[in-house]
């Protein structure tokens, strides 16, 4: 790396991914490294307590791509967006400078590692249109999009409790049509410009990612705020942070009116899924009930105790269904090994698999 200089090619090409990159600081690939220059090195050396160097002036410090996610994590935690330049071709069949990509950014709505198994990493979309407040969410670990509308900022706001997304993408010029329902929320809030929730725009992303003519077969029918919101997202995810999407293969539309509607303070007190005083995260009424076998039947029980059926028929149809699976005595043993095939398959399709993730889809089989 003695050749690092600011007219090096080497150095051309971290410019042109740091361009990319943005305001996210931007990790390098250089062999077994990771390095970061200038002042994302600075920052780098502060936030994860790495050693700052220079060379020939460039202020550069960097961290193992062995432990390089670890590393990702707390960046992010601390308030990062971190951008992953990585080498695109093989070494052995270039002659000269191997070519580096930014291949995705990490944000907190993007992580895809250690995660708690029973929660889902919602990344959300926020969009006012007509009077109406759509809510799109996107949890890229395990591919399941949703989206609902709503019709008062009160009720926004219940439902982004309940989600509890950790990170929001909305329009620049709705920031302040959302400020109040967002400043309780610990998540990070991404402003863009407002030609990017053109509904239009939006039914078109949604209908070429899913190969259709029509978005009526996914309850979007009429719902321009919804679609508005999920192209949004969608596109943000493909365009700007170069993330995989082709796991994402349907889109949900949740009708808030099907549910009891749980506000902000009795969720709250009622201890759903968080306890009113800290350090006693055992005793809520989602650690109690939950006796699910499987990360995704706890995901799901988690989305079934926040939002409580009205119907007297669906709720006849769930007992019957759970009725049913309770008499099949064997069935807990059988899906107890089974490990989060949902979030497995979205790091294998994706190409960041690890042994261990394969060793846990042949257990899971």
């Amino acid at each position: 790396m003695n050749t690092l200089t600011k007219q090096s090619p080497m150095m051309a090409q971290w410019s042109a991914c740091k361009q990319k990159a943005k305001e996210a600081l931007l990790l390098f690939r250089l062999g077994d490294f990771y390095e970061a220059f200038y002042d994302d090195a600075k920052n780098l050396s502060d936030a994860v307590d790495v050693t700052l160097t220079k060379r020939q002036g460039i202020p550069m410090s960097g961290v193992p791509a062995h432990a390089a996610e670890g590393y990702i994590e707390k960046l992010v935690e601390k308030g990062f967006l971190v951008a992953i330049a990585e080498q695109v071709e093989d070494p052995k069949m270039v002659k000269g400078l191997v070519k580096r990509e930014v291949v995705r950014v990490v944000s907190p709505g993007t992580l895809l590692s250690s995660l708690p198994e029973s929660d889902n990493n919602f990344f959300g979309c926020v969009c006012a249109l007509n009077q109406t407040y759509a809510l799109a969410l996107l949890d890229l670990s395990t591919g399941e999009l949703r989206v609902s509308e709503v019709n008062t900022l009160k009720e926004l706001q219940d439902e982004l409790t309940r989600r509890n997304p950790s990170e929001i993408l909305l329009s620049a010029k709705d920031h302040q049509t959302f400020a109040s329902v967002l400043k309780e929320l610990p998540l990070r809030v991404t402003k863009k410009d407002p030609w990017h929730f053109d509904p239009q725009n939006g039914y078109n992303t949604l209908k070429n990612h899913f190969n259709v003519h029509s978005l009526d077969g996914y309850g979007l029918q009429g719902k321009t705020a919804a679609a508005a919101a999920a192209g949004a997202l969608l596109s943000h995810v493909q365009e700007e942070l170069a993330l995989p999407t082709q796991h994402i293969q349907s889109i949900h539309f949740d009708e808030l009116s099907s549910y009891m509607s749980i506000d902000q303070a009795t969720q709250k007190n009622l201890e759903l899924t968080e306890p009113l005083h800290k350090g006693g995260k055992n005793f809520t009424l989602l650690k109690l009930l939950d006796h699910t076998q499987t990360p995704m039947g706890a995901r799901l029980f988690k989305g079934w105790l926040t939002h409580p059926l009205l119907s007297p028929h669906e709720i006849q149809k769930r007992q019957e269904g759970i009725e049913e699976l309770q008499s099949l005595t064997t069935l807990k043993e059988s899906l107890r090994p089974i490990r989060d095939l949902e979030r497995l398959m979205m790091r294998i399709s994706s190409g960041n698999a690890s042994p261990k993730d394969l060793i846990a889809l042949k257990v899971s089989l």
